[in-house]
């Protein structure tokens, strides 16, 4: 393993926490099957059994922090204070210390309350008819893995508890850079408000791009504070941090998808870049700057220049297809794909020799001015309906992209069809690609008839 992918994986296990509370239970309190959610943190293992957690059990509670801990964290918020420029708005933060158990635990019963197995099957369907993941995966064995064996801190907006994931209920050197990196987002939350800003179920539902953006601007900040923060450190802080990293236990995270791997690391990376261009050109006042004005789209957060330039995301509409496809069908999802997403279906997808190289990909994907999507399934046979629509930005971005998934169709499916007026492939489904101008259609359903039916809400692409 390189020392850059260990790296990564460490900012993963280090800080995941907060992505998993704030994003990951976004989807567990939604209860709508959204996929888009799983943008965050993910872990793959179908063959390995869920973690054996009997939940009757009352799981066993972290030790109670001694009065040496206690100061530590007094002393860490201080430094975050002082060097972050973020001043506490009130003592509603409350900082608490939670056995892996009980952790678990915690998350079990959300799961179990608040999302139902057919909303999972949902997210792992329509996974799987884009191209990202393979049929029948787990995803709810999925989250429990990483649930119990990924995270070390998290910061909770709804609760505002900033909790530490620890069996000692002492700080290690590692610990402490996880809590740096949480009382940062508990210091956001207060001074520019998480949720009002759209990060939040309802954000994420309405408009997932713009919550992925925000997502994105959230970990870049904290990444970068807490970068500042290991480098504060003595040579022999830094050597016991060193040393815990190397011990840590990280294949979890290598037998994920591989789209899910990269989009796990977009915040954290792609996040932190982002913030960083704003911090070297006026410090953490610069930063402040950004969030007085907070990028809208993931296409913002890979294009600095088109977030300065107001290049905004534009409004695809989102056609019901519940009259048109008729009785049995109901939606699953409509939203947002944008840039970042579009490029991982064409660089990641589960079927290796359908990836386009990376630099084919993301020329491809870079010319997104927006798009939209809808999906359905019928429960019947479990057949989905997939309608993609985007509008690029020029007609050369146009025919970039539809040369890149013309190439990324023909490896995929293998197998061309005549239609007229398109290009299709069959393969476990009926997939067919429209073009008008600037426009793109991805359409995919069970059969022709059923594909003809959601043609009908998009003449303009006929």
């Amino acid at each position: 393993m390189n020392t850059q992918n260990r790296n990564n994986i460490v900012i993963g296990l280090g800080v995941a926490g907060v992505t998993l509370c704030l994003c990951a239970c976004a989807l567990i309190a939604l209860g709508g099957g959204s996929w888009l959610y799983l943008r965050q943190v993910s872990a793959r293992d179908t063959a390995t059994p869920r973690p054996t957690f009997d939940p009757n059990k009352t799981p066993e509670p972290a030790p109670t922090p001694n009065d040496t801990t206690l100061t530590k964290m007094e002393e860490i918020q201080a430094w975050v204070i002082a060097q972050r420029g973020l001043q506490p708005v009130d003592d509603s933060i409350e900082r608490k210390f939670l056995s892996t158990e009980e952790v678990l635990a915690r998350q079990l019963k959300d799961f179990e309350e608040d999302t139902t197995d057919q909303e999972w099957e949902d997210s792992a369907l329509m996974l799987e008819v884009l191209g990202l993941l393979p049929p029948d995966f787990d995803l709810k064995n999925l989250y429990l893995r990483l649930y119990s064996e990924g995270v070390a801190g998290f910061y909770d907006p709804d609760t505002k508890e900033l909790v530490v994931v620890s069996e000692q209920g002492e700080l290690n050197v590692y610990e402490q850079v996880t809590f740096a990196h949480e009382y940062n987002h508990a210091l956001q939350d207060q001074n520019y408000d998480m949720r009002g800003m759209g990060y939040s179920e309802e954000g994420w539902e309405e408009d997932s791009e713009k919550a992925a953006a925000l997502q994105a601007l959230l970990e870049g900040d904290a990444s970068l504070l807490d970068e500042q923060y290991r480098a504060s450190l003595s040579r022999a802080e830094q050597r016991d941090y060193d040393d815990y990293v190397n011990s840590l236990d990280v294949q979890i995270y290598f037998e994920m998808p591989e789209y899910l791997l990269q989009d796990f690391f977009f915040p954290y990376s792609q996040g932190l870049d982002f913030v960083r261009r704003y911090y070297d050109e006026g410090g953490w006042a610069r930063v402040d700057g950004v969030w007085a004005d907070p990028p809208l789209s993931t296409e913002h957060i890979l294009h600095p220049e088109r977030y300065e330039a107001d290049d905004n995301p534009i409004q695809v509409p989102r056609p019901a297809l519940t009259d048109t496809l008729g009785s049995g069908w109901r939606e699953v999802e409509r939203n947002v794909m944008g840039e970042w997403y579009t490029y991982l279906i064409l660089a990641y997808g589960e079927a290796e020799g359908a990836r386009l190289s990376e630099s084919r990909a993301s020329r491809a994907a870079e010319g997104w001015g927006g798009d939209s999507y809808v999906v359905y399934r019928r429960d019947a046979d479990n057949q989905m309906v997939l309608a993609l629509h985007w509008q690029w930005d020029t007609q050369d971005d146009a025919d970039e992209f539809v040369a890149a998934f013309t190439q990324y169709a023909d490896d995929r499916f293998n197998r061309t069809v005549e239609y007229p007026g398109a290009q299709c492939w069959e393969a476990t489904q009926l997939h067919c690609f429209f073009t008008n101008g600037v426009h793109t259609l991805w359409l995919a359903a069970p059969d022709q008839a059923t594909l003809e039916q959601a043609l009908t809400q998009y003449p303009d692409l006929q």
